[in-house]
């Protein structure tokens, strides 16, 4: 609604203004009044009213003083201005000041009704303009956002040309050219309780991408359940360390600082082109990969990989450190690692065997063991038995692939890229569920004007980050889309079903801007509401 201000020192007429128009009916609220400029201007800045209604001559303070003081205030306050004086000065002051309008004395309901709904239109359209436009652009850096994060994978594939990933990288003002380069990925997790979302994460994330911020040596992409993700650019190998180091420690510091939050990382290791990013990026994987077999709180080189399961000599069985192959090892992996990333997982499980895996029965033990595992974490996830085996096979399919190291190798990035596959397609279902759930909340609450991405996030439980990605990859639409879809058809079944002003309407549909659910609605149906009610046909832009 417009909100009104009143300022006339005539008792009679303050009153007979005040009370002679029902406000309410015509989308005004009255906020205030008072009988001089002095005593008006704390009030005005107080209720922030969108229209003041002066008189030009009161005592104290007049209201052409009062109109220049709140003007700087408030400046987009509408002044109306009346008096009995028909004074061209008095005019040409008001006009100077910025009135919107200036009426003579004695004021008529119907003539200040007429100017004030006039007044009214005005304003509600500037709103609505400035209300498209804030929502319009949340939702453009929203995109912009994800495209940006999604850069990452487009660079380390190794399918474009140096020319177009400093194009893209131009595109998100991203300066990509440097001497050399490195990698660090990055996770965090809550220790206690991880399966369920908490704002900690939220919190992390802003206080990462602060940190970072305006920081030109090292660009962050958020990998959201991959974690994170830190280009980091120098100019010697010398330098180029350095920097990992320090930015490294800011990382682990930022972690700390959070209660029961744990971290892993993996670095790469360094190139002196862009287009080699790819190999410093699989560099890195292989030492982010341990995260499923080591403990969390600790950085890994890729330098560091390769000794870390060296072992001189020959190793037998009963001498292995079984910790390295626990049976937590590969249902960890299954529960949170990647497609991409079971040959970086694969290859860290046989170099913990050591020379073992040349063994025949060690192999045959080996994928039985995996086998066992899959088959397991499936049966977890509710996967049919007979399904499960349809899409694993069964353990006799495993004996040719035990004939050699590769073929063992293979086999069990093979099984466990099936299981994974099978896991996305469990998560989707979940996924469903959820979204099913947010969709019945934004059924139940579209008429809250505060309702958003984040209130609906927390309610089903999910980092306001993630369920944005995934409603919109499930639904097809983004969340502010699918909000107005749902509050439109609302509003055409009111429009059709009862006789509502239609500012009434887009109140009850969660717009208090009427002039702003208007637009929508033409924006979207192609017709004003009033033109739809009336049962008139799409209206065509001229």
């Amino acid at each position: 609604m417009v909100k009104i201000f009143l300022a006339e020192d005539e008792k009679i007429v303050r009153e007979g203004i005040k009370n002679g128009i029902p406000w309410e009916k015509y989308g005004f609220e009255f906020s205030g009044e008072a009988p001089d400029g002095e005593l008006a201007y704390p009030l005005i800045l107080k209720t922030k009213p969108d229209i003041l209604l002066t008189d030009i001559r009161m005592p104290f303070m007049d209201g052409l003083e009062l109109a220049e003081m709140v003007k700087k205030e408030l400046p987009d306050l509408h002044i109306m201005f009346f008096s009995g004086y028909d004074d061209f000065e008095y005019a040409k002051r008001a006009l100077k000041i910025g009135a919107a309008d200036y009426l003579l004395k004695p004021v008529s309901s119907s003539q200040l009704l007429e100017a004030l709904e006039r007044m009214s239109k005005a304003i509600m359209q500037n709103k609505s303009d400035k209300g498209y436009k804030v929502a319009f652009c949340e939702q453009q850096e929203e995109r912009k956002r994800m495209e940006r994060d999604r850069l990452f994978d487009t660079i380390v594939s190794g399918k474009l040309s140096l020319s177009e990933m400093l194009s893209k990288g131009q595109e998100h003002n991203l300066q990509l050219s440097a001497p050399m380069y490195n990698l660090i990925l990055f996770q965090t997790r809550v220790s206690d309780n991880q399966e369920q979302y908490s704002d900690m994460g939220v919190i992390f994330d802003e206080k990462l991408k602060r940190e970072f911020e305006g920081v030109t040596d090292v660009v962050l992409f958020n990998r959201l359940s991959e974690g994170y993700a830190f280009l980091i650019m120098g100019n010697d190998p010398l330098e180029l360390d350095e920097k990992i180091k320090s930015h490294l420690g800011k990382l682990v510091s930022l972690v700390e600082s959070f209660k029961d939050m744990e971290y892993f990382g993996g670095v790469g290791t360094p190139v002196c082109r862009l287009s080699e990013i790819r190999s410093s990026f699989k560099a890195a994987s292989k030492a982010y990969a341990g995260r499923y077999m080591l403990e969390f709180n600790q950085i890994l080189r890729a330098d560091e990989v390769i000794g870390i399961h060296e072992d001189p000599g020959n190793i037998s069985l009963a001498g292995m450190d079984m910790t390295k192959l626990s049976r937590d090892i590969v249902p960890n992996f299954l529960r949170n690692g990647s497609v991409p990333e079971v040959r970086y997982f694969v290859e860290e499980y046989i170099e913990a065997c050591g020379n073992n895996f040349e063994s025949l029965l060690f192999r045959q033990y080996i994928l039985m063991d995996v086998y066992l595992a899959v088959n397991e974490f499936l049966n977890q996830l509710d996967i049919d038995q007979e399904q499960v085996v349809k899409e694993l096979g069964d353990a006799k399919a495993m004996q040719p692939c035990t004939g050699s190291e590769e073929a063992a190798a293979t086999y069990a990035r093979d099984l466990l890229k099936k299981a994974i596959v099978l896991r996305t397609a469990c998560s989707q279902k979940k996924y469903r569920q959820v979204l099913d759930k947010a969709k019945e909340y934004i059924l139940g609450h579209y008429k809250d004007e505060n309702i958003s991405l984040n209130v609906v996030a927390s309610c089903v439980n999910i980092s306001p980050n993630h369920f944005s990605t995934i409603f919109s990859q499930e639904i097809g639409i983004t969340f502010v889309e699918y909000l107005t879809k749902v509050r439109m058809e609302a509003a055409r079944e009111l429009l059709l079903k009862t006789d509502y002003r239609t500012s009434e309407i887009g109140y009850q549909v969660g717009y208090k801007d009427p002039h702003y659910f208007s637009y929508l609605f033409k924006k979207i149906h192609g017709i004003t509401p009033k033109a739809f009610r009336s049962g008139g046909e799409y209206e065509v832009e001229a």
